[in-house]
């Protein structure tokens, strides 16, 4: 369900100027089980409750590039980040029929668009 809560946020997305390079966003990583509970705390952590920010790894591209509420280079603080470490692991993506996005692959993402990231 989490995808189809991302998919609504990206309906329901309000066109706001992006946040200056250098802005901090707190992600609560306490629901991160899964990719689309990343893309679901991404979202809120940048653009506040129901907030859209990805919800696949071309939008989240997408999204890095500005126009989605952030602007790079940023700071993102991921709390809770345990819990993403003991669940995003290497396996199979049975949604996608796909290798399962994993937490360093976010991590490598994140990093290849100027994004400080700090594991808490």
């Amino acid at each position: 369900m989490r995808h189809h809560w991302a998919g609504v946020a990206l309906a329901h997305r309000i066109d706001a100027a992006d946040r200056p390079p250098g802005t901090t966003y707190d992600l609560d990583g306490r629901y991160v089980t899964d990719i689309e509970g990343f893309y679901c705390a991404i979202g809120e952590a940048i653009n506040g409750p129901g907030g859209y920010f990805g919800w696949n790894l071309d939008a989240l591209h997408d999204c890095l590039r500005g126009g989605f509420g952030a602007r790079t280079p940023f700071r993102l603080v991921w709390h809770d980040s345990a819990v993403a470490r003991a669940h995003l692991v290497a396996g199979c993506d049975g949604r996608r029929l796909a290798p399962a996005t994993t937490l360093d692959d976010l991590l490598d993402i994140l990093a290849a668009h100027q994004v400080e990231v700090d594991l808490r």
